[in-house]
């Protein structure tokens, strides 16, 4: 019986870094996602590049990222104060047992001094 109860255990913590190691990459993805965002907003608010060439920037700095994203996905807004940048997109995980999607949206506002 101690012998079922110790591999019972020790499955559950190679499951548990099994999950660990498929659903980290991408939310540190997104989180690297976000200080890109922030960087990008922070130095186009005081340059005039156009909306179209920011998006391009977006896609390209995620795809760096290992985020891959469609035009759509990113919206490029330039206010009163400032410009904003928000970027909404889904990543599949393969799992062996149950696969999952996971929805991730990450923004940023720069406002002028």
């Amino acid at each position: 019986m101690g012998k079922i109860k110790g591999l019972i255990g020790l499955l559950l913590v190679a499951a548990g870094f099994y999950v660990a190691w498929n659903m980290i990459p991408p939310y540190f993805n997104n989180f690297q996602l976000q200080d890109t965002l922030d960087d990008i907003a922070r130095y186009h608010t005081y340059h005039s590049t156009s909306d179209d060439d920011i998006k391009k920037i977006v896609i390209s700095k995620a795809l760096d990222n290992n985020i891959k994203l469609k035009e759509d996905e990113v919206v490029v807004q330039r206010v009163y104060a400032g410009l904003s940048i928000s970027v909404k997109y889904h990543v599949h995980v393969d799992m062996i047992l149950h696969p999952v999607d996971l929805d991730f949206t990450a923004n940023s506002m720069n406002k002028r001094i």
